[in-house]
C-alpha cells in the first residue's frame, strides 16, 4: 500500500500549503445512567489541515443540504466525530475518502 501512503502525505502536504489550519473542538461528558444525562463534561481542542468550500447552489435540496451549508476537506491525519464542532459548526455528515483501506482525507459537511 506504498502507493496510497504516498497519496495521503501528498494531500496532507497540499492542504498544508493551500489550506489553513483547523480546530475541532471534541466534548466528552461522563454519562449517569440513574438521572439519564451527562452530569459533567470537558472540551479538548484538535488541531487539524484543511481548506473550506461553497456548496454550489444547485446541489441545495433544502433538506439533506441547506443554504449556508459548507464541505470543509480535512487531512487524513485525524479522524473527526460527528459531535465535534468546527468554529461553531456542527458536522452533518462525514465522508472518508480510503481507497484501498488508508485514509486521504475527509469531507465534511457542516451547518451552523
Amino acid at each position: 500500500m506504498a502507493f496510497y501512503d504516498d497519496m495521503a502525505e501528498t494531500v496532507t502536504e497540499l492542504l498544508t500549503e493551500f489550506g489553513q489550519t483547523i480546530t475541532l473542538t471534541r466534548t466528552s461528558g461522563v454519562f449517569d445512567p440513574v438521572i439519564g444525562k451527562d452530569t459533567s463534561s470537558t472540551a479538548a481542542d484538535v488541531t487539524t489541515i484543511g481548506i473550506w468550500q461553497t456548496i454550489r447552489g444547485t446541489l441545495i435540496d433544502g433538506t439533506r443540504i441547506r443554504a449556508g451549508d459548507k464541505f470543509i476537506v480535512l487531512d487524513g491525519t485525524e479522524a473527526p466525530r460527528m459531535s465535534d464542532k468546527i468554529e461553531g459548526w456542527s458536522i452533518v455528515e462525514i465522508n472518508e475518502i480510503n481507497p484501498a483501506g488508508t485514509v486521504l482525507a475527509y469531507r465534511l459537511q457542516v451547518r451552523k
